[in-house]
Protein backbone atom coordinates (compact mmCIF):
# COMPACT_ATOMS: atom_id res chain seq x y z
CA UNK A 1 0.00 0.00 0.00
CA UNK A 2 1.01 3.44 -1.17
CA UNK A 3 2.79 5.19 2.16
CA UNK A 4 3.15 2.60 4.00
CA UNK A 5 6.55 1.88 5.57
CA UNK A 6 8.56 -0.73 8.37
CA UNK A 7 12.07 1.26 10.04
CA UNK A 8 14.67 0.99 12.25
CA UNK A 9 14.28 2.67 15.76
CA UNK A 10 17.36 3.13 18.30
CA UNK A 11 16.60 4.47 21.24
CA UNK A 12 18.88 6.51 23.95
CA UNK A 13 19.98 3.41 25.53
CA UNK A 14 20.72 1.99 22.35
CA UNK A 15 18.27 -0.49 22.13
CA UNK A 16 16.97 -1.59 18.79
CA UNK A 17 13.48 -2.34 17.50
CA UNK A 18 11.30 -1.60 14.61
CA UNK A 19 8.50 0.66 13.50
CA UNK A 20 5.75 0.62 11.00
CA UNK A 21 3.52 3.65 9.79
CA UNK A 22 0.94 3.79 7.20
CA UNK A 23 -0.83 6.86 5.30
CA UNK A 24 -4.87 5.24 5.17
CA UNK A 25 -6.15 8.26 4.13
CA UNK A 26 -7.00 12.19 4.64
CA UNK A 27 -9.09 13.98 7.18
CA UNK A 28 -11.35 16.18 6.82
CA UNK A 29 -9.12 19.21 7.13
CA UNK A 30 -7.12 17.83 4.03
CA UNK A 31 -4.63 16.26 6.19
CA UNK A 32 -2.88 13.09 5.94
CA UNK A 33 -4.08 10.43 8.40
CA UNK A 34 -1.03 8.17 9.62
CA UNK A 35 -1.31 4.88 12.25
CA UNK A 36 1.98 3.89 13.62
CA UNK A 37 3.19 1.39 15.96
CA UNK A 38 6.65 0.57 17.62
CA UNK A 39 8.51 -1.70 19.83
CA UNK A 40 8.75 -4.63 17.76
CA UNK A 41 11.81 -6.71 17.99
CA UNK A 42 12.29 -7.48 14.33
CA UNK A 43 11.47 -6.34 10.86
CA UNK A 44 9.86 -9.42 10.18
CA UNK A 45 7.41 -8.66 13.03
CA UNK A 46 6.80 -5.05 12.04
CA UNK A 47 5.55 -6.22 8.38
CA UNK A 48 3.80 -8.86 9.84
CA UNK A 49 1.99 -6.33 12.02
CA UNK A 50 1.40 -3.94 9.26
CA UNK A 51 0.06 -6.25 7.13
CA UNK A 52 -2.76 -6.99 9.74
CA UNK A 53 -3.69 -3.56 10.29
CA UNK A 54 -4.28 -3.57 6.56
CA UNK A 55 -6.37 -6.02 6.25
CA UNK A 56 -8.59 -5.11 9.27
CA UNK A 57 -9.26 -1.89 7.37
CA UNK A 58 -9.91 -2.87 3.89
CA UNK A 59 -12.58 -5.37 5.76
CA UNK A 60 -14.15 -2.42 6.99
CA UNK A 61 -13.15 -1.51 10.25
CA UNK A 62 -13.06 2.67 10.80
CA UNK A 63 -10.44 4.63 10.58
CA UNK A 64 -10.26 7.66 12.96
CA UNK A 65 -9.78 11.18 12.64
CA UNK A 66 -7.65 13.67 14.55
CA UNK A 67 -9.96 16.63 13.46
CA UNK A 68 -12.46 18.50 15.42
CA UNK A 69 -15.89 18.82 15.21
CA UNK A 70 -15.52 22.48 13.81
CA UNK A 71 -12.40 21.42 11.30
CA UNK A 72 -14.76 18.61 9.95
CA UNK A 73 -17.87 20.92 9.56
CA UNK A 74 -15.90 23.65 7.55
CA UNK A 75 -14.79 21.06 5.57
CA UNK A 76 -18.20 19.53 4.94
CA UNK A 77 -20.70 22.26 4.48
CA UNK A 78 -19.10 23.37 1.07
CA UNK A 79 -18.39 20.15 0.14
CA UNK A 80 -22.18 19.14 0.87
CA UNK A 81 -23.34 22.11 -0.81
CA UNK A 82 -21.36 21.51 -3.93
CA UNK A 83 -22.70 17.57 -3.76
CA UNK A 84 -26.33 18.20 -3.63
CA UNK A 85 -26.10 20.45 -4.39
CA UNK A 86 -28.36 22.90 -2.35
CA UNK A 87 -29.75 26.06 -3.39
CA UNK A 88 -28.20 29.43 -2.08
CA UNK A 89 -31.18 30.06 0.66
CA UNK A 90 -30.49 26.69 2.08
CA UNK A 91 -26.52 26.45 2.04
CA UNK A 92 -26.74 29.72 4.30
CA UNK A 93 -29.35 27.94 6.20
CA UNK A 94 -27.42 24.83 6.92
CA UNK A 95 -24.35 27.00 7.73
CA UNK A 96 -26.03 29.28 10.53
CA UNK A 97 -28.02 25.75 12.22
CA UNK A 98 -24.25 24.69 12.15
CA UNK A 99 -22.73 27.13 13.72
CA UNK A 100 -24.81 26.37 16.37
CA UNK A 101 -22.75 23.10 17.13
CA UNK A 102 -19.79 24.74 16.18
CA UNK A 103 -19.93 27.64 19.03
CA UNK A 104 -20.84 24.72 21.70
CA UNK A 105 -18.83 21.55 20.58
CA UNK A 106 -16.69 23.04 18.00
CA UNK A 107 -12.68 21.79 20.06
CA UNK A 108 -14.23 18.34 20.32
CA UNK A 109 -12.53 15.87 18.56
CA UNK A 110 -14.80 14.21 15.60
CA UNK A 111 -14.17 11.09 16.92
CA UNK A 112 -14.77 11.78 20.67
CA UNK A 113 -18.77 13.40 19.71
CA UNK A 114 -21.35 11.26 21.29
CA UNK A 115 -25.15 11.49 21.72
CA UNK A 116 -24.90 12.51 25.29
CA UNK A 117 -23.17 16.00 24.30
CA UNK A 118 -25.68 16.13 21.51
CA UNK A 119 -28.54 16.07 24.00
CA UNK A 120 -26.95 18.22 26.23
CA UNK A 121 -26.63 20.85 23.36
CA UNK A 122 -30.01 20.77 22.45
CA UNK A 123 -31.09 21.14 26.22
CA UNK A 124 -28.81 24.18 26.03
CA UNK A 125 -30.27 25.26 22.79
CA UNK A 126 -34.07 25.42 24.15
CA UNK A 127 -32.87 27.13 27.39
CA UNK A 128 -31.78 29.71 25.13
CA UNK A 129 -35.22 29.99 23.73
CA UNK A 130 -34.17 28.74 20.40
CA UNK A 131 -37.74 26.29 19.21
CA UNK A 132 -38.27 22.87 18.70
CA UNK A 133 -38.63 23.59 14.56
CA UNK A 134 -35.14 25.23 15.00
CA UNK A 135 -33.51 22.62 17.48
CA UNK A 136 -34.54 19.89 14.68
CA UNK A 137 -33.33 21.59 12.06
CA UNK A 138 -29.85 21.99 13.61
CA UNK A 139 -30.21 18.32 14.52
CA UNK A 140 -30.65 17.36 11.13
CA UNK A 141 -27.85 18.92 9.40
CA UNK A 142 -25.67 17.27 12.02
CA UNK A 143 -27.03 14.08 11.52
CA UNK A 144 -26.37 14.13 7.55
CA UNK A 145 -23.08 15.46 8.21
CA UNK A 146 -22.12 12.62 10.79
CA UNK A 147 -23.18 10.03 8.14
CA UNK A 148 -20.93 11.27 5.94
CA UNK A 149 -18.19 11.00 8.39
CA UNK A 150 -19.09 7.39 8.98
CA UNK A 151 -19.58 6.96 5.51
CA UNK A 152 -16.15 8.07 4.86
CA UNK A 153 -14.73 6.06 7.88
CA UNK A 154 -13.48 8.44 9.93
CA UNK A 155 -15.70 7.68 12.90
CA UNK A 156 -17.49 4.27 14.09
CA UNK A 157 -21.14 5.16 14.04
CA UNK A 158 -23.06 8.34 13.94
CA UNK A 159 -24.05 9.91 17.19
CA UNK A 160 -26.84 11.77 16.47
CA UNK A 161 -28.37 8.34 15.10
CA UNK A 162 -30.40 8.19 18.93
CA UNK A 163 -30.77 11.21 20.43
CA UNK A 164 -33.86 12.95 21.79
CA UNK A 165 -35.40 15.64 20.01
CA UNK A 166 -37.73 18.34 21.61
CA UNK A 167 -41.66 17.44 20.37
CA UNK A 168 -42.59 19.57 17.28
CA UNK A 169 -46.38 20.79 17.55
CA UNK A 170 -48.12 21.06 14.69
CA UNK A 171 -48.92 24.27 14.24
CA UNK A 172 -52.15 25.56 12.44
CA UNK A 173 -51.77 27.87 9.41
CA UNK A 174 -53.07 31.33 9.72
CA UNK A 175 -55.96 31.99 7.64
CA UNK A 176 -57.79 34.86 6.47
CA UNK A 177 -61.82 34.55 6.40
CA UNK A 178 -63.68 36.43 3.30
CA UNK A 179 -63.92 39.71 5.80
CA UNK A 180 -60.49 40.28 7.23
CA UNK A 181 -59.26 39.07 3.25
CA UNK A 182 -61.13 42.05 2.03
CA UNK A 183 -60.05 44.09 4.67
CA UNK A 184 -56.35 43.28 3.96
CA UNK A 185 -56.74 44.03 0.13
CA UNK A 186 -58.62 47.68 0.69
CA UNK A 187 -55.35 48.53 3.31
CA UNK A 188 -53.01 47.41 0.61
CA UNK A 189 -55.11 49.42 -1.91
CA UNK A 190 -53.58 52.38 -4.22
CA UNK A 191 -49.85 50.65 -3.64
CA UNK A 192 -47.37 48.89 -5.08
CA UNK A 193 -47.81 45.47 -3.60
CA UNK A 194 -51.32 45.57 -4.31
CA UNK A 195 -51.85 43.70 -7.46
CA UNK A 196 -49.33 41.46 -5.79
CA UNK A 197 -51.27 40.81 -2.52
CA UNK A 198 -54.43 39.82 -4.82
CA UNK A 199 -53.05 37.47 -7.18
CA UNK A 200 -51.26 35.92 -4.49
CA UNK A 201 -54.73 35.19 -2.89
CA UNK A 202 -56.00 34.02 -6.14
CA UNK A 203 -53.42 31.57 -7.32
CA UNK A 204 -51.93 30.98 -4.01
CA UNK A 205 -47.82 31.09 -5.56
CA UNK A 206 -45.03 31.45 -3.15
CA UNK A 207 -43.41 34.73 -2.37
CA UNK A 208 -40.75 34.23 -4.74
CA UNK A 209 -42.45 32.52 -6.92
CA UNK A 210 -44.75 35.54 -7.27
CA UNK A 211 -41.61 38.14 -7.42
CA UNK A 212 -40.25 36.10 -10.40
CA UNK A 213 -43.37 36.26 -13.00
CA UNK A 214 -42.90 37.64 -16.22
CA UNK A 215 -45.03 39.07 -18.78
CA UNK A 216 -43.86 36.23 -20.54
CA UNK A 217 -45.13 33.60 -18.23
CA UNK A 218 -48.93 34.87 -18.44
CA UNK A 219 -51.11 34.01 -21.63
CA UNK A 220 -54.05 36.71 -22.07
CA UNK A 221 -56.04 34.35 -24.34
CA UNK A 222 -56.37 31.49 -22.07
CA UNK A 223 -56.00 33.66 -19.10
CA UNK A 224 -53.07 31.40 -17.36
CA UNK A 225 -49.86 31.79 -15.89
CA UNK A 226 -46.68 29.61 -15.55
CA UNK A 227 -44.75 29.61 -12.48
CA UNK A 228 -41.39 27.35 -13.00
CA UNK A 229 -38.76 30.20 -11.20
CA UNK A 230 -38.40 31.37 -7.95
CA UNK A 231 -36.75 34.72 -6.84
CA UNK A 232 -34.70 33.90 -3.73
CA UNK A 233 -32.07 36.21 -1.27
CA UNK A 234 -29.04 35.13 0.42
CA UNK A 235 -26.54 37.19 2.49
CA UNK A 236 -28.01 40.82 0.84
CA UNK A 237 -27.88 39.39 -2.78
CA UNK A 238 -31.12 38.22 -5.10
CA UNK A 239 -30.88 36.19 -7.70
CA UNK A 240 -33.42 33.02 -9.67
CA UNK A 241 -34.05 29.52 -9.25
CA UNK A 242 -36.10 26.90 -9.82
CA UNK A 243 -39.52 26.09 -7.78
CA UNK A 244 -39.54 24.18 -4.72
CA UNK A 245 -40.15 21.18 -6.57
CA UNK A 246 -38.26 22.12 -9.31
CA UNK A 247 -41.37 21.61 -11.52
CA UNK A 248 -43.03 23.97 -13.55
CA UNK A 249 -46.98 24.38 -12.91
CA UNK A 250 -49.57 26.12 -15.07
CA UNK A 251 -52.63 27.94 -12.76
CA UNK A 252 -55.62 29.73 -14.35
CA UNK A 253 -56.09 33.17 -13.33
CA UNK A 254 -59.59 34.47 -11.81
CA UNK A 255 -61.21 36.79 -14.41
CA UNK A 256 -61.55 39.46 -12.06
CA UNK A 257 -57.98 39.80 -11.67
CA UNK A 258 -57.21 40.06 -15.75
CA UNK A 259 -58.15 43.75 -15.66
CA UNK A 260 -56.09 44.62 -12.75
CA UNK A 261 -53.23 43.08 -14.28
CA UNK A 262 -53.25 45.07 -17.68
CA UNK A 263 -53.98 48.08 -15.93
CA UNK A 264 -50.73 46.94 -13.82
CA UNK A 265 -48.68 46.28 -16.97
CA UNK A 266 -49.95 49.86 -18.79
CA UNK A 267 -48.62 51.94 -15.65
CA UNK A 268 -45.71 49.99 -15.82
CA UNK A 269 -44.99 50.94 -19.48
CA UNK A 270 -45.18 54.80 -18.10
CA UNK A 271 -42.10 53.67 -15.75
CA UNK A 272 -40.24 52.49 -18.68
CA UNK A 273 -40.73 54.95 -20.76
CA UNK A 274 -39.32 57.44 -18.03
CA UNK A 275 -35.94 55.45 -17.36
CA UNK A 276 -35.60 54.57 -20.79
CA UNK A 277 -32.69 52.29 -21.09
CA UNK A 278 -32.09 52.45 -17.60
CA UNK A 279 -35.08 50.60 -17.44
CA UNK A 280 -34.41 46.18 -17.01
CA UNK A 281 -37.16 45.66 -19.77
CA UNK A 282 -34.64 42.03 -20.29
CA UNK A 283 -36.33 40.88 -16.57
CA UNK A 284 -39.61 41.81 -18.20
CA UNK A 285 -40.73 41.39 -14.61
CA UNK A 286 -44.19 41.86 -13.51
CA UNK A 287 -43.68 42.88 -10.25
CA UNK A 288 -39.91 44.78 -10.37
CA UNK A 289 -39.52 48.00 -9.17
CA UNK A 290 -39.61 51.40 -10.34
CA UNK A 291 -36.83 50.77 -12.58
CA UNK A 292 -37.97 46.74 -13.36
CA UNK A 293 -35.26 45.28 -11.27
CA UNK A 294 -35.96 42.85 -8.72
CA UNK A 295 -37.14 43.47 -5.42
CA UNK A 296 -35.79 42.28 -1.93
CA UNK A 297 -38.26 39.35 -0.69
CA UNK A 298 -37.57 40.64 3.12
CA UNK A 299 -38.38 43.84 1.85
CA UNK A 300 -41.51 42.84 0.37
CA UNK A 301 -42.54 40.59 3.39
CA UNK A 302 -41.67 43.61 5.65
CA UNK A 303 -44.09 45.91 3.43
CA UNK A 304 -46.95 43.34 3.42
CA UNK A 305 -46.70 42.45 6.94
CA UNK A 306 -46.91 46.38 7.60
CA UNK A 307 -50.44 46.66 5.69
CA UNK A 308 -51.70 43.44 7.83
CA UNK A 309 -50.85 45.35 10.68
CA UNK A 310 -52.70 48.57 9.65
CA UNK A 311 -55.72 46.75 8.76
CA UNK A 312 -56.08 44.88 12.16
CA UNK A 313 -54.30 41.82 11.21
CA UNK A 314 -51.35 40.97 13.38
CA UNK A 315 -49.27 37.84 12.46
CA UNK A 316 -50.54 38.27 8.85
CA UNK A 317 -48.00 38.22 5.57
CA UNK A 318 -47.80 36.74 2.46
CA UNK A 319 -47.74 33.21 3.15
CA UNK A 320 -50.99 33.65 4.95
CA UNK A 321 -52.81 34.16 1.48
CA UNK A 322 -51.14 30.83 0.23
CA UNK A 323 -52.53 29.02 3.10
CA UNK A 324 -56.07 31.55 2.89
CA UNK A 325 -55.83 30.54 -0.72
CA UNK A 326 -55.77 26.31 -0.10
CA UNK A 327 -58.18 26.46 2.84
CA UNK A 328 -61.21 28.06 0.73
CA UNK A 329 -60.66 25.68 -2.10
CA UNK A 330 -60.98 22.83 0.15
CA UNK A 331 -63.55 23.88 2.54
CA UNK A 332 -65.47 24.97 -0.56
CA UNK A 333 -64.85 21.30 -1.73
CA UNK A 334 -62.72 21.53 -4.02
CA UNK A 335 -61.01 18.34 -4.67
CA UNK A 336 -57.77 17.99 -2.85
CA UNK A 337 -55.72 17.08 -6.10
CA UNK A 338 -57.03 20.24 -8.10
CA UNK A 339 -55.64 22.36 -4.75
CA UNK A 340 -52.33 20.34 -4.75
CA UNK A 341 -51.51 20.86 -8.16
CA UNK A 342 -52.65 25.07 -7.81
CA UNK A 343 -50.03 25.34 -4.88
CA UNK A 344 -47.29 23.04 -6.52
CA UNK A 345 -47.53 20.34 -3.93
CA UNK A 346 -45.60 17.29 -4.85
CA UNK A 347 -48.61 15.21 -3.74
CA UNK A 348 -52.21 15.49 -2.97
CA UNK A 349 -50.80 13.68 -0.10
CA UNK A 350 -48.73 16.51 1.19
CA UNK A 351 -51.49 19.26 0.85
CA UNK A 352 -53.67 17.35 2.70
CA UNK A 353 -51.45 16.85 5.65
CA UNK A 354 -50.98 20.59 5.90
CA UNK A 355 -54.53 21.47 5.20
CA UNK A 356 -56.38 18.50 7.08
CA UNK A 357 -58.38 21.16 9.06
CA UNK A 358 -60.17 23.20 6.09
CA UNK A 359 -61.27 19.66 5.01
CA UNK A 360 -64.99 19.23 4.78
CA UNK A 361 -66.26 16.82 7.23
CA UNK A 362 -67.96 14.43 5.69
CA UNK A 363 -68.08 11.31 8.07
CA UNK A 364 -71.74 11.60 8.77
CA UNK A 365 -72.17 10.88 4.81
CA UNK A 366 -70.11 8.39 5.45
CA UNK A 367 -72.13 6.47 8.25
CA UNK A 368 -75.18 7.37 5.58
CA UNK A 369 -73.74 5.20 2.96
CA UNK A 370 -72.83 2.65 5.20
CA UNK A 371 -76.06 1.97 6.42
CA UNK A 372 -77.43 2.65 2.78
CA UNK A 373 -75.12 -0.01 1.27
CA UNK A 374 -75.85 -2.51 4.14
CA UNK A 375 -79.39 -1.95 3.41
CA UNK A 376 -79.48 -2.86 -0.30
CA UNK A 377 -77.42 -6.13 0.07
CA UNK A 378 -79.09 -7.89 3.30
CA UNK A 379 -81.04 -10.60 2.49
CA UNK A 380 -85.33 -9.21 2.82
CA UNK A 381 -86.47 -12.82 4.22
CA UNK A 382 -84.20 -12.33 7.33
CA UNK A 383 -85.38 -10.04 9.90
CA UNK A 384 -82.56 -8.43 12.73
CA UNK A 385 -81.97 -11.30 15.50
CA UNK A 386 -80.96 -9.86 19.16
CA UNK A 387 -79.54 -12.48 21.12
CA UNK A 388 -80.14 -12.30 24.79
CA UNK A 389 -77.96 -14.71 27.49
CA UNK A 390 -80.23 -15.49 30.74
CA UNK A 391 -79.40 -18.13 32.96
CA UNK A 392 -76.84 -19.57 30.77
CA UNK A 393 -79.52 -19.88 28.67
CA UNK A 394 -79.22 -18.18 24.89
CA UNK A 395 -82.23 -17.04 23.61
CA UNK A 396 -82.81 -15.74 20.35
CA UNK A 397 -85.79 -13.07 19.54
CA UNK A 398 -86.60 -12.17 15.82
Amino acid sequence: MKGCSVFKTTAANGRVSWRYQAEIGRGADGRPIRISASGFKLQREASDALREKLKELRAGRPVTTTATLREYLDHWLPYHTKAKPLEPTTATRYVSLAAHAMQALGSVPLKDVSTFMLDDLYVKLAEKNLGPKTIREVHGVLHVALKRAVKTKLIPFNPADGCDLPRLDQKEAVVLNPEQLAAYQAAAAGSWIDLLIRLGAAIGARRGELLALRWADIDFTTNKVRIERSLYQAKGQVGIKPTKTRQARVVSIPLSLMEYLKLHREAQEQNRSLFGPDYRTDLDLIFGDIQGQFRKPDSVSWTACDIARRAGLKGVGLHALRHTHASTLLHAGVPVANVSKRLGHRDPYTTAKIYAHALPDTDQDVAATWDKIMTETAPAKFPAQICTNSGGQTTVTQ
